[in-house]
């Protein structure tokens, strides 16, 4: 691909990509060097848009295989050497007694699940960001993937089990009686 092409790309969906990269890696510098190697490998490998296929898609399927490239050598290094977690970054939970106003509550409760959707497995994480994040289509999210358009509504359907699991674990959803 042409330097002018993606540049064209970087303005017409570099924001979009930018928020993909730093949800999918990170709102770290993880998420940042995404975003830039996913332009970069564009211009190296010599990408085109298929005909008839969004080139947004050709964007999100670049920056998905450089993530999971990336994931796949983390998880090799961290079978070698085990990295040491710290505590301390789950949003606290809600307080019983006090109850906030409602746009303090939705904050948090954005944020919880935020941080859920992060917790999920990485295979269960790229669909729920293509899906709900960037609002791709079924078809586009399976071509994206490289699945089957079932497979990606089945870990769309766990993730979602998940999320609901892990969030009325910390006292979201539930009904009072």
């Amino acid at each position: 691909m042409q330097a002018c092409q993606v540049e064209q790309l970087l303005a017409d969906y570099g924001t979009e990509i930018y928020r993909y990269c730093r949800r999918l890696a990170g709102f770290g510098p993880d998420g940042e060097d995404l975003y830039q190697q996913t332009f970069l490998r564009l211009l190296e490998a010599d990408l085109e848009p298929d005909e008839g296929r969004s080139p947004r898609a050709l964007l999100y399927s670049v920056a998905t295989g450089l993530w999971r490239n990336e994931s796949r050598k983390r998880s090799r290094r961290a079978a070698i050497a085990r990295p040491v977690e710290l505590d301390g970054d789950d949003p606290p939970p809600l307080a019983g007694g006090e109850e906030p106003e409602a746009e303090a509550l939705k904050a948090a409760e954005n944020r919880a699940l935020a941080a859920a959707v992060e917790r999920l497995p990485d295979k269960y994480r790229a669909a729920v960001l293509l899906a709900y994040g960037a609002e791709l289509p079924l078809e586009e999210v399976a071509r994206i993937e490289k699945l089957p358009k079932g497979t990606v509504k089945s870990r769309l359907h766990k993730a979602r089990l998940l999320l609901k699991k892990e969030m009325e674990a910390r006292g979201y959803g539930r009904e009072e009686l």
